[in-house]
């Protein structure tokens, strides 16, 4: 009813406004579409991220055979770096990392040694720092990416190598590991392009 004053006229009508319990439950159901919406990309994101670790896995393994005269023992070319690589354009530093580490762990807990897994460690951790670096300043294509990251993961397997053995004479290995970082590098550059142009839209 509407108040009357007291010189008979009617009081204006207050304002109206809206229960807070509706309020909330806008507020509410606002949030758990976001939330909704939000669960089908993540999962996905997971599952992604969960193959990549599997195809790093299987293609670390087989690099596991591949000897390449001139190299340390435990050293590798990276090759698994497409993968690594592949995570790192699509999904950031943090998936990249994490398959990375999941990849070396597995491997060289099941076909490698503990020297190995160091030199997988420092190199891979180097490779995914400086491909991080280049991808966010946005100047460079995929292959320099790669190439840049595949010369990072020689670098460090030879640091690593230097720590280990304490021997600075090491470094000699360097100069020749640039070329097979650069050839790996560019290859896998290419690769991995391919294959993110392909799937792009997907992930």
């Amino acid at each position: 009813m509407t108040a009357l004053h007291n010189d008979g006229q009617k009081a204006a009508p207050a304002a109206y406004r809206e229960p807070e319990g509706d309020k909330r439950t806008k507020g509410d159901n606002g949030n758990t579409e976001a939330t909704k919406n939000n669960r089908p990309h993540s999962t996905r994101s997971i599952a992604f991220c969960g193959m990549f670790t599997a195809v790093a896995i299987v293609m670390g393994y087989i690099e596991s055979f591949i000897v390449i005269p001139g190299l340390l023992p435990g050293m590798k070319l990276g090759l698994a770096n497409c993968v690594i690589l592949f995570v790192l354009m699509g999904y950031g530093f943090g998936s990249a990392a994490l398959v990375s580490l999941v990849r070396i762990i597995v491997v060289n807990s099941l076909f490698g040694n503990m020297t190995a897994a160091v030199f997988s460690l420092v190199g891979a951790a180097l490779s995914i720092l400086v491909m991080s670096l280049l991808k966010k300043s946005g100047r460079f294509s995929m292959v320099g990416i790669s190439l840049a990251g595949g010369v990072a993961h020689n670098l460090g397997q030879v640091l690593a190598a230097m720590i280990i053995f304490e021997n600075v004479g090491m470094f000699c290995y360097f100069p020749a590991l640039i070329v097979t970082g650069i050839a790996a590098g560019v290859f896998v550059g290419i690769l991995a392009g391919l294959v993110y142009a392909k799937v792009q839209r997907h992930l």
